[in-house]
């Protein structure tokens, strides 16, 4: 039997430290870093009540802030005209951090605070690298008569 010479062993060894940087990393999971946090959400919002008012208008919108049923941080509300648009209000780019969490700008843009990473509003498209090409995280939306029920 042969001893392995010592460039195949050097070339295993190499290829398993990058085996492992790449396993033990921040992955990449459907688009979103693995440090997002999940969060089962089933949330039901009727259009009748006063805070929820905006969205009975196109391109109306509402952001709720974090209470245990709407996502990790929040969410974001939008009526597209077409329907409803939500969006969990962590900054999918980013590990969650107190300066992460996606706020509204000019009516017509959600940004990231940290690094000034910019999605569309309507339809969640990215605007600048910083979003590195991510779009924020969806929330299934359906409604029924005057209520907005989101799912994840």
């Amino acid at each position: 039997m042969r001893k392995p010479s010592f460039l195949l062993l050097k070339k295993n060894i190499i290829l398993a430290l990058i085996s492992f940087m790449v396993l033990t990393s921040c992955n990449m999971d459907e688009g979103y870093t693995s440090c997002l946090p999940r969060m089962e959400v089933n949330a039901v919002y009727s259009l009748l009540m006063p805070y929820f008012a905006p969205l009975n208008s196109p391109m109306g919108y509402v952001v709720l802030p974090s209470d245990g049923t709407n996502g990790t941080q929040g969410m974001i509300i939008i009526n597209t005209g077409n329907g409803f648009r939500a969006y969990d209000r962590n900054a999918p780019h980013l590990c969650p951090d107190t300066n992460t969490v996606l706020i509204v700008e000019d009516d017509l843009k959600i940004v990231c605070p940290a690094d000034g990473a910019e999605w569309l509003l309507l339809t969640g498209e990215p605007l600048n690298n910083q979003t590195q090409g991510r779009t924020p995280l969806r929330y299934r939306v359906t409604q029924q008569d005057n209520n907005l029920q989101i799912t994840w």
